[in-house]
């Protein structure tokens, strides 16, 4: 059972179940009104107009790493990023010289897409819908986008469907397998209720990967992303009241603390708080030319 720590949209409390088949985490009462939790200020716009990236040195490395990642795999060419919030990454793939098209559902972002960031955006909260009106991209980046989807599978299929042979997929999602999951539980920042709809065991997108044509590259919890993650997580986690402004000073360094003793065993074994994936598509296939997985992956899961 959880409720909404991190924003205070609700006093409702969300029942997560696990799938004892594959170990994904799931939202059984996903609310059909799910929009409204997403108001607010949930995407971060200062006074002045500008994302909070823009002043943000931390963020703006995690965005290059996040790019010179996928350059490593494929060189620059068109680029689909699924739910690219205020972006960062959008601005840092074009500068990158990807020709970057944005699918997201918020209209400010958009707007400031387009107008601000100079890549092409699409302003849907259905990108399954928008894939196939697109042509095929050199990669696809999704990140911590698949938490929020009642059925990840699916646009993970249309996904590697828009992606060229060779193409590069890029996954950040948080990790179920983590040790503030184990050790927090409903206090876990990242469960974020009810806006995360499922966590999907990183092995698991692994297989599922293999079964729809992809080779696995890379996993990492220790990139800029996931140990960010860490540091929200525990300072999340000590806060009474996460929802009402930011950690003080002191609370900080308390935090700091906790992840300079916890760090051997939270940056060992895929055990971080967030884990970036990259695969590569090595043939044309759906799962629909596939058999039957016992492998389950989705809210429907188990």
């Amino acid at each position: 059972m959880a409720v909404d720590r991190n924003r205070e949209t609700t006093q409702e409390r969300f029942t997560y179940l696990c799938c004892t088949s594959c170990g994904t985490t799931f939202l059984s009462n996903i609310p059909t009104d799910l929009g409204r939790y997403y108001g607010g200020g949930y995407y971060h716009f200062g006074t002045d107009g500008e994302p909070q990236w823009r002043n943000n040195q931390h963020q703006q490395a995690m965005e290059s790493f996040r790019i010179e990642l996928i350059g490593k795999y494929v060189k620059p060419g068109s680029l689909i990023e699924i739910g690219a919030g205020t972006g960062g990454f959008a601005a840092a793939a074009k500068n990158a010289g990807f020709d970057v098209t944005a699918i997201e559902m918020d209209p400010g972002c958009c707007q400031y897409l387009t107008e601000q960031v100079g890549v092409t955006a699409i302003c849907s909260d259905d990108p399954i819908s928008v894939l196939p009106s697109l042509g095929e991209a050199r990669a696809v980046a999704l990140w911590h986008v698949l938490e929020h989807l009642a059925d990840p599978l699916e646009i993970l299929q249309e996904a590697i469907g828009k992606l060229q042979v060779g193409g590069v997929l890029a996954i950040a999602v948080p990790n179920p397998h983590s040790l503030q999951f184990r050790l927090l539980r409903s206090r876990w920042a990242h469960l974020d209720a009810p806006r995360h709809l499922c966590l999907i065991p990183p092995d698991v997108l692994v297989a599922k990967m293999k079964e729809l044509g992809m080779s696995h590259l890379t996993a990492t919890t220790n990139d800029p992303d996931g140990l960010e993650c860490n540091a929200f997580g525990w300072a999340s986690a000590l806060r009474r009241r996460p929802a009402k402004g930011q950690p003080s000073q002191l609370l900080m360094y308390g935090v700091l603390g906790l992840g300079v003793a916890l760090a051997p065993l939270e940056r060992t074994g895929l055990r971080g708080a967030a884990v970036t994936l990259l695969f590569r598509k090595d043939r044309r296939e759906s799962l629909n030319d596939s058999q039957p997985s016992s492998t389950a992956v989705g809210t429907s899961a188990g």
